[in-house]
């Protein structure tokens, strides 16, 4: 794209605020495009990669839990919503709010409802906003939109970029392997069984923990809520530096305690069987019905481990944003630097 017609594009007011302009972005950006006299093919790539225009940045970075508390008190991050709890009960639990989704590149409605929330000290129920705000077009919740984009910006920074995600069978994939000029591989986990690499009905398996890929393989790895659910994370990591090229960049994210120092170990494996410590909980996994057992509810001692592991760099990022769907007390997204 022309370099004046992309500062021009970002100068706009609907990309400052989105979400908040009733005009939808493809009529805004036809008005511009006429008005700077461009057409054609020029007007179908600026509506299709609107969304590649809009950069988002954390509200803050934190390396430790004293400094994300500080930024947790600065931005005023909260899960009490009480506009949208209020609107949520008067709807019967089940709601759709208009956003704007990074994904689909224009504003759609976005599910919101009490599927996996939890209880208030008062006794109100607050939603999960990390896990809902589902895309009614894409299909991706709100850490998975978030996700896409922020895999999307990374790809932007390196020619022909290599990319793995630790998932293939999901929306996500199928949206970040339409990246232009990007080589995406992804895989599941389908059991002990298989080898490394081997496929299994179009499925490609590996376990992070013993990764089949040579050396300095890829610019980005992507994880989605995974790493919860390895029995050695440090392993994980390991291997995650090992397969990154120098300077490539871990994007993580899995369910995080940010008042916990260290982390509290669920179940590990003795002799090849799960030793539960504690009483199981298991996550959805998209092939298989019974679920993914969570074997450490993480804490900030992880960071410790993801250092140790060959990154040069491991910090939690914060990202909130009402014009975007990013509600709640901040999604957080944890980013490695080789």
């Amino acid at each position: 794209m022309n370099k004046d017609l992309q500062q021009a594009v970002l100068r706009l007011p609907l990309v400052r605020s989105v979400a908040a302009r009733r005009a939808s972005a493809a009529v805004r950006v036809r008005a511009l495009l006429r008005s700077l006299g461009g057409a054609g093919r020029r007007l179908a790539r600026l509506q299709r990669d609107i969304g590649a225009l809009l950069r988002i940045d954390p509200v803050f970075v934190a390396g430790d839990a004293a400094a994300f508390q500080q930024g947790a008190q600065r931005a005023g991050l909260t899960n009490r919503l009480p506009q949208h709890e209020k609107a949520l009960r008067e709807h019967g639990g089940r709601m759709h709010l208009p956003r704007f989704c990074l994904c689909c590149n224009e504003t759609t409605p976005m599910l919101l409802d009490l599927e996996s929330s939890w209880e208030d000290s008062d006794g109100s129920r607050i939603p999960n906003w990390r896990e809902r705000l589902v895309c009614s077009h894409c299909g991706m919740n709100n850490r998975q939109r978030l996700v896409a984009k922020l895999v999307q910006q990374a790809a932007r920074e390196r020619a022909a970029p290599r990319i793995y995600l630790m998932e293939q069978v999901t929306p996500i994939f199928q949206w970040v392997r339409q990246l232009p000029d990007a080589d995406v591989q992804g895989s599941e986990y389908l059991g002990y069984q298989y080898r490394g690499g081997e496929a299994v009905g179009g499925v490609r398996h590996e376990d992070v923990m013993a990764l089949s890929y040579a050396d300095a393989s890829f610019d980005l790895i992507v994880s989605n809520d995974v790493l919860e659910h390895i029995p050695d994370p440090a392993a994980a990591f390991q291997e995650c530096s090992r397969v990154l090229r120098p300077g490539g960049v871990v994007l993580a994210t899995f369910p995080f305690h940010t008042d916990r120092e260290g982390t509290l170990v669920r179940a590990k494996l003795a002799n090849g069987a799960v030793e539960h410590l504690h009483p199981p909980q298991y996550h959805g996994n998209p092939v298989s019905a019974d679920g993914s057992l969570v074997f450490q509810d993480f804490g900030w001692d992880l960071l410790d481990v993801m250092r140790q592991a060959g990154f040069s760099d491991a910090a939690c990022e914060v990202y909130v944003s009402d014009a975007f769907g990013h509600l709640g007390a901040g999604l957080l997204v944890f980013r490695l630097r080789k």
